[in-house]
């Protein structure tokens, strides 16, 4: 199984085994591009409250190529498409894309695909503009995100567990 958590700084691929156990680990570089530090960076140069992004993803008849690798750069990049006429939705579901795009580069993927954190808690477009790109299903939790806290919880547990 494949576990791909978007945060709010970072993204992490996770693979594990047919028992649970890691056996990959990876992590974004040092740059917020692709998190929701970004998406909530370009939610304010668009001047677009950060709970609409995903309906306006959604709305989407084009999407709006972004190449830049870079928080800072991207923004530059969206102000030129907003002056280029680029329809709003197509340029948020351009965002939503350059989010996938990052984390389709961090590594392969297992058949099972597994999303989790805030970013995709709040963005389920997101999961499936990557079920589209992997050609996928891809699950979420219930909460995806606190599946972190929770599994850190059962984890805890289960070491007090083994102590007594």
């Amino acid at each position: 199984m494949t576990i791909i958590d978007i945060g709010g700084q970072d993204n992490k691929i996770i693979n594990l085994d047919q028992r649970g156990r890691r056996v990959n680990f990876k992590m974004n570089r040092k740059c917020a591009a692709g998190t929701g530090a970004f998406l909530e960076e370009m939610s304010l140069r668009l001047g677009v409250p950060l709970e609409e992004m995903n309906a306006l993803a959604k709305q989407s008849r084009e999407l709006v190529e972004l190449g830049s690798y870079c928080t800072v750069f991207s923004g530059t990049e969206v102000l030129e498409k907003i002056r280029q006429g680029k329809k709003l939705p197509d340029i948020v579901k351009g965002l939503f894309a350059s989010v996938i795009k990052r984390v389709l580069e961090m590594g392969a993927f297992s058949e099972t695909i597994v999303m989790t954190g805030g970013v995709v808690a709040f963005n389920p477009y997101l999961v499936d503009m990557l079920a589209q790109k992997t050609g996928r299903p891809v699950l979420v939790p219930e909460f995806p995100q606190l599946t972190g806290a929770i599994g850190a919880a059962l984890f805890a547990l289960e070491e007090v567990k083994s102590e007594k």
